[in-house]
């Protein structure tokens, strides 16, 4: 993760082409200013090579200044002194050019070399001193009142316009990075969604194909055993029944795969489909369900659609773990805030220190899932030998929406 105060922080000079070209441009500017001063003068063939040769050296400099803001920002500094003082002196005529052109410049640039202020205050005053010997070698000390102020008033112009130019420089780079924040968002966003969809996919498989075949399964095996006892004529009324529940689990996959590919939830008859949850679950092991089911308020999709898997999950596993002989199942309304689900069984009970932990499955692993989607509580107690008690309270208002979408 990028960090936003090094992104800022860090060299605009060095990092802005267009800073460049507009030093490149004053640079060359001053070069030829000072020549046409020099020239009108004296003209000077070697000490102008030497010149030109130092103006390179000190726009290389500032191609680099990244390189020194840290630890060499004074030896860059002093670096690019010498070179301006040593150029005004090898050209004499053209050093008020090359004074008042290239100081304020190394001056506004020294504020975000160093960013202290008692540095730029004393780098200001290490320049001041060699400016006014260079101008009292070449020109007198008599023109010191008349070269100062208009060093301070291009310094002003300079540090005025660099202050300004830089604080522009760190609200685009302000905004490359906040933009850089809102892609990884994005992407983080797109990633979570996937994950949620994953898990919204195994979690209708299971529903739907898994509880069917563990379904057919367990008729098989009833089959299997009326065949071995010569009861041909149960073995053949399973064998419909099995007929049956196929094709309702090949329905129940198609509408899963209806609703993954559509944008809504199909509105559902909440008892009627529980009462075929039960319907499926004593068709297979025969054993006959205590219900008992209060008026409810109006349910959303969302809640009856992710209430039936819960009901229908532990039904299936009552009917391939539990044992039991004696199951009930209670659905009521709790001052219309919330929807009571209670399932209870006289099973050899399981142990609810392994839940979510058995490689394979994925059952209780669902239930925990969907109560969560519909921000409600789940509460599974279970004693070997003394069966099992399943608790969920969902609200009526505020289901999380977020795997759904």
């Amino acid at each position: 993760m990028l960090d936003e105060n090094a992104l800022i922080e860090d060299n605009i000079f060095d990092n802005l082409p267009i800073y460049r070209y507009r030093i490149l441009f004053w640079v060359v500017l001053v070069f030829i200013a000072a020549i046409f001063l020099q020239f009108l003068e004296e003209v000077i063939y070697v000490q102008t090579v030497f010149f030109t040769m130092l103006m390179i050296l000190h726009l290389t400099l500032h191609s680099f200044s990244g390189s020194f803001k840290n630890n060499y920002a004074w030896f860059y500094f002093f670096l690019q002194c010498t070179i301006i003082f040593v150029s005004a002196f090898i050209m004499p005529h053209g050093a008020p050019a090359v004074l008042l052109g290239l100081l304020p410049i190394l001056i506004a640039q020294s504020i975000h070399i160093f960013n202290h202020s008692l540095k730029v205050i004393f780098a200001v005053v290490l320049l001041y001193l060699p400016y006014s010997y260079a101008i009292s070698v070449n020109y007198g000390i008599q023109e010191l009142p008349f070269f100062i102020p208009i060093l301070f008033f291009i310094m002003a112009i300079a540090v005025f316009y660099s202050i300004l130019y830089v604080r522009q420089a760190n609200a685009w780079r302000r905004m490359q990075y906040y933009l850089y924040e809102l892609q990884m968002a994005n992407q983080k966003i797109e990633d979570l969604t996937i994950v949620s969809e994953r898990k919204r996919i195994a979690r209708d498989l299971h529903d739907t194909l898994a509880q069917g075949l563990a379904g057919l399964i367990m008729r098989l095996e009833a089959i299997d055993i009326h065949l071995q006892n010569e009861n041909t004529d149960r073995a053949k009324e399973i064998v419909q029944e099995s007929m049956s529940q196929a094709r309702e689990t090949l329905q129940d996959a198609r509408e899963a795969i209806d609703n993954l590919r559509s944008d809504s939830v199909t509105e559902l008859n909440f008892v009627h489909d529980v009462e075929k949850e039960i319907l499926k679950f004593t068709e297979a092991i025969s054993i006959e369900v205590n219900r008992s089911f209060e008026s409810l308020p109006p349910l959303s999709s969302l809640i009856k659609q992710h209430c039936i898997y819960v009901i229908g999950e532990c039904l299936m596993n009552i009917a391939k773990h539990a044992q039991a002989t004696n199951v009930s199942i209670s659905i009521c309304c709790k001052k219309a805030e919330s929807i009571i689900i209670k399932i209870e069984d006289n099973g050899v009970g399981l142990n609810t220190s392994k839940i979510g932990k058995q490689v394979g499955h994925y059952g209780l692993i669902g239930l925990n899932e969907r109560v969560r989607i519909l921000n409600g509580e789940i509460d599974i107690k279970s004693e070997k030998g003394k069966g099992t008690r399943v608790f969920v309270k969902i609200p009526l208002t505020g289901s999380k929406k977020k795997d759904e979408k």
